[in-house]
This record gives structure tokens, C-alpha cells and sequence, in this order.
């Protein structure tokens, strides 16, 4: 498998700096990379195909197109993907190792493990807020990433958030524990937050 590629929601901003991407733009990532880039999908293929899969019509400048792990599943599946709910920690394990992409919500930042790299946009976010009203930072809020493994790159992390540009063209590096450790930032087990990902079984 090759690196992780972000599919940035960031190109689809919207009118007063509305972004609600995060989780068809995640879905397209981990089939792309569940693939291994046989679809080069783009967060707009993703968004499309939310659109097409639940009937849900984004509108410019509300944020209106928030995502349930279950609309991502059926994302995957009009994208020509097949994903299901992981049923363990060791099902995510087992199968991203055989080659599947993970879709992970995450209550972003909180919990997030020390050291793990954030896109400059959510650095920029934290910045902001922490000088606004820290209550809201200390909050968090719902969101949806990707991730995968490599045998050479190991453990991969994909923020929609990153700019799919330059440094920020792939997806972060991450131990197991510490992806675990993001899938565990909304209450439950950290398998629960996620969906595992296929290009064809």
C-alpha cells in the first residue's frame, strides 16, 4: 500500500467559513486508499455521493452536512466501496492490516494523545478559540477522519482538515495506541467510532 493521501474538505469551504465535509471527505480517502488508488477519489466525489446515497442536499453557508457513521457507510457503497461497522478493536486491527481503509469520528481535539501532529487550519481553530471562549476549545466537536496501515509507513492518520497540499498532502503518522486513543475520544469503545472500509472483498 502506498502513503495515505488526504482528500482536503478545506477546498470546499463555504460561505462564512462554513465547513461540513469532514465525513464524505473522509469516506472518498479511505476507498481510495482501500483501492490502493485504483479510485483516486476527491472530497467533491465524496460529497456527491453523500448526497446521492441519503437524500441529505448541502446547503452553502449552513452547516448542514454533518455525518452519521452509518450515511458514510452507505457513502462508501454508492462510491462502488463496500464498508461495514468494525465489530472489535481487533477487527480494525486484522483488517486494516489486510488492506482496508478506516472512516474514524472523533471528538476533535479531545483526548487527541500528545505529540500527534494537527492540521495548521485546526491549529489555527484551537488558536482562536482558546483566546474567545476556552469552554468551546475544551469542548471539542464531532468529527470524521480516515486512517489505514502500511507496512513500510506503518500507521496512518488523515485529517480532512490537512490542506492536501505540501506537508500537508498525506496523512499523519500515528502508533496503534494512539490512533486507539483518537477513536476513543467520543465516549464508548474506541471500535465503536469506526467503520471499516473495502474496494471489493
Amino acid at each position: 500500500m502506498p502513503k495515505f493521501q488526504v482528500k482536503s474538505q478545506l477546498d470546499h469551504m463555504e460561505k462564512g467559513g462554513v465547513l461540513d465535509d469532514c465525513g464524505p471527505s473522509s469516506a472518498a480517502a479511505a476507498l481510495s486508499y482501500a483501492s490502493n488508488y485504483q479510485l483516486n477519489l476527491s472530497a467533491a466525489d465524496g460529497i456527491k455521493a453523500k448526497q446521492a446515497a441519503t437524500g441529505q442536499v448541502d446547503r452553502d453557508g449552513v452547516s448542514d452536512n454533518g455525518s452519521s457513521l452509518g450515511d458514510l457507510i452507505k457513502t462508501v457503497k454508492q462510491l462502488g466501496g463496500k464498508a461495514r461497522y468494525a465489530d472489535s478493536w481487533d477487527d480494525v486491527v486484522e483488517s486494516a492490516k489486510a488492506g482496508a481503509g478506516l472512516i474514524i469520528h472523533v471528538q476533535q481535539p479531545i483526548e487527541y494523545p500528545a505529540g500527534v501532529e494537527i492540521s495548521k487550519w485546526h491549529t489555527t481553530w484551537a488558536s482562536y478559540w482558546a483566546k474567545k471562549d476556552k469552554k468551546i476549545l475544551d469542548a471539542g466537536y464531532g468529527h470524521m477522519t480516515a486512517g489505514g496501515w502500511d507496512p513500510v509507513e506503518g500507521w496512518q492518520w488523515a485529517c480532512p482538515t490537512r490542506s492536501g497540499k505540501g506537508k500537508e498532502q498525506f496523512a499523519v503518522k500515528v502508533t496503534e495506541d494512539q490512533l486507539r486513543q483518537i477513536a476513543a475520544s467520543k465516549p464508548g469503545p474506541a471500535f465503536k467510532h469506526v467503520v471499516i472500509v473495502r474496494h471489493k472483498e
